[in-house]
């Protein structure tokens, strides 16, 4: 991350400032400050994604002139909008993309509350063209990653630091969300709940006064009324209505389950597709737009077709299909690469199988329960709770949402069940699962879960010594001696694996007594059958192996079952010893003159990673100096490595020598750029 622009005459104010009054009350009159300003912020962001649907649908802006539309520009308008999109997030702040908190929780734990400043600008162009033209998702995770950009900036500029920077950021997040859903208490309770995580009074105070804030801004603006208007229900019959509220509870569960697994699935398919980055929010655009083809209702936030469920205006089918429908569509604008939110679709999701059910409910018990509307009411709190793990926070809003204190009873109940379901199902949250995939672990995580949610491909060794079942083992010894490796794999024809050659185990089998290599091969003196591991494997499942197989390194395999590289018992202890019991997150290891005793740890920036990156035709024969990879893609080259027959060779990156096929380069950079460059040489 680079180093925030300093204003040393404006900090020196501020502190000046901050003696005068003291602490508190200078933390309280920046918290309004924020306040307003995030205010001012979720109404930019209302008017601008208004303008946008305005002018992509030439003006029909309601669900019923939707559906009149011609089919092509259903199809065709969430696509153009994923075109314009896709650039401008991949080549301005790539941390505008997909739904938005993680980012702010990741700027909580691991960046001491800093954000970059242009990202408030790219979230807020991005996220108003993806909603404005249609793209499935919300507008509530922008305006928070808004608002707490905002706060963050505030507080760079005024040169805060530690938890008063912290504070800030969750103040602009809490007005952000408080201003969109006129609910000041669900914006405090998603500060402290989701985003800060603590409930002291120097952290309450002020975010109160900025969630207070935000709302009068947004009052002013819009009125005091409720986001959601919705008849007053209640319970008709207990004793029939609770058990079928636990049911929905159980099934909000699931469905909240289903959305946050299919949303990481699609992510991760998009990411793994050759495609340029900048080019497939169109892609899911244009599957958004052939859904929409036939149900326009999944187009943009779908506050309508909600306000339709809790009136009991839509068919049991059509909310039922919507469930599915709605969780596809935000799946394919987020996973590939749109920029919006997912409070408003799991609003959306949950008020569509609310409502489904409380109609199936009524077929089956006419007159002994209330109204469908109801049920969607309840529906959409269970299942925000479910993907956010977050049940106070679901609750509040639908308080505040709907200003419907008479459902209290079964709001409580069904967002508990949810809740407790999804997380003992699925530890993380939709927001956190996001954080884990990408390696990046939130403070207060457990050990467990942080090994669980790392992939193998953390610590892959994608070089690997390999040979056919019919080397001699004279050969097998020759390479053991020379190599830098401590196991050798045995694999077929197809380059599976069959079995491991590990240093110890080789020794042991030349001491024993009458040992004659002649005639022997590789197949005689290998560990077999071999346990392998895949690229998409946890690495609690490594150590698993590792406890029943008595083996130095582990293979692993790629989709098709070929050798893709391996794992090391010591890699795995490194990772354990450096993230989990010490978090120390050390990104590049230097060993003076070769002597592993002289061994050097840097740590990375945050965000930057170390790759191994092979060279193919698309580079080959070009130098580094030509592909100048550092303005071109944002990555420096710290080393180039040869695979020989005697081991691998490491050479010093030479800017005027030409790169051949199989070379692999070392290379530092931010991850998204390297992986974006990995995508670009296999293209």
């Amino acid at each position: 991350m680079h180093a925030p622009k300093r204003f040393p005459v404006i900090e020196q104010a501020s502190r000046r400032v901050e003696r005068l009054v003291g602490e508190n009350v200078y933390m309280l009159v920046l918290a309004a400050i924020v306040g307003v300003l995030g205010g001012l912020g979720a109404i930019l962001f209302r008017w601008l994604i208004e303008r946008i649907t305005e002018l992509s649908f030439a003006g029909v802006t309601t669900l019923a002139a939707l559906e009149a539309a011609p089919w092509y520009v259903k199809a065709l308008v969430p696509a153009a909008g994923g075109l314009v999109v896709g650039p401008i997030i991949y080549f301005l702040a790539r941390e505008a993309r997909g739904h938005g908190l993680p980012e702010v929780m990741n700027a909580v734990t691991n960046s001491g509350g800093r954000m970059r400043r242009r990202v408030m600008l790219v979230k807020t162009v991005a996220s108003a063209i993806t909603l404005g033209t249609g793209g499935s998702a919300g507008r509530e995770g922008p305006i928070v990653q808004i608002g707490a950009g905002i706060g963050s900036t505030v507080g760079q500029t005024l040169g805060l630091e530690g938890n008063k920077l912290i504070v800030l950021l969750g103040c602009g997040a809490a007005s952000g969300l408080a201003a969109t859903f006129n609910a000041p208490i669900a914006g405090v309770m998603l500060a402290i709940e989701v985003i800060i995580g603590s409930a002291s009074i120097s952290v309450f105070s002020p975010i109160v006064v900025a969630s207070v804030a935000g709302t009068v801004v947004s009052r002013m603006a819009f009125g005091n009324v409720p986001f959601v208007p919705a008849p007053q229900y209640e319970l008709v019959n207990p004793a029939v209505e609770l058990p079928l509220y636990i049911a929905l509870g159980v099934a909000a569960g699931l469905t909240g389950l289903m959305f946050t697994k299919g949303i990481t699935l699609l992510e991760e398919l998009w990411e793994r597709a050759p495609i340029p980055g900048w080019l497939t929010p169109m892609l899911g655009g244009a599957v958004v737009g052939g859904i929409a083809i036939f149900f326009p209702h999944v187009l943009g936030v779908g506050y309508e077709t909600i306000n339709d469920a809790l009136h009991g205006r839509e068919a049991l089918g059509v909310l039922a299909a919507l469930v599915l429908l709605k969780l596809v569509a935000t799946g394919f604008t987020l996973g590939s690469g749109g920029s919006g939110g997912v409070f408003a679709p799991s609003l959306f999701i949950g008020a569509c199988l609310g409502g489904a059910f409380g109609l199936g409910a009524e077929r089956i018990l006419p007159g002994y329960t209330a109204d469908s509307g109801a049920y969607a009411l309840v529906g959409m709190g269970a299942v925000l709770a479910a993907t956010t793990h977050a049940p106070v926070t679901a609750i509040l809003m639908l308080f505040e949402l709907s200003s419907n204190y008479t459902i209290v009873l079964p709001l409580m109940l069904t967002c508990i069940i949810a809740s407790g379901l999804a997380a003992r199902v699925m530890p993380t949250s939709i927001f956190t699962t996001a954080l884990a995939r990408r390696g990046v672990r939130l403070r207060g995580s457990s050990e467990a879960e942080h090994v669980h949610a790392t992939k193998i491909r953390r610590i892959l060794r994608p070089y690997v010594e390999t040979m056919p079942p019919t080397a001699p083992v004279s050969e097998v010894m020759r390479r053991a001696l020379s190599g830098s490796m401590v196991s050798q794999f045995v694999v077929d024809a197809d380059k599976r694996p069959i079995g491991v050659i590990g240093l110890s185990h080789l020794k042991s089998i030349m001491g024993e007594s009458g040992f004659d290599e002649a005639g022997l091969m590789a197949a005689d003196v290998m560990k077999a059958p071999v346990a392998a591991l895949s690229l998409t494997d946890s690495l609690d499942v490594a150590m698993g192996l590792f406890a029943r197989v008595d083996v130095e390194a582990l293979p692993v395999v790629d989709a098709d079952g070929a050798i893709a590289g391996c794992v090391t018992r010591y890699d795995l202890m490194m990772f354990f010893e450096h993230e989990v019991l010490h978090d120390q997150a050390l990104g590049m290891t230097f060993m003076a003159n070769g002597r592993p005793e002289d061994a050097q740890f840097v740590e990375l920036p945050e965000g930057h990673v170390l790759a191994l990156i092979e060279v193919t035709d698309l580079i080959a024969g070009k130098t580094l100096r030509e592909l100048d990879l550092r303005q071109t893609a944002g990555i420096n080259i710290v080393g180039i490595r040869l695979k020989k027959p005697e081991g691998i060779e490491r050479l010093a990156p030479d800017p005027k020598r030409r790169l051949g096929i199989g070379e692999i380069l070392v290379a530092v950079g931010p991850e998204s750029a390297i992986e974006a460059f990995r995508k670009a040489v296999v293209a």
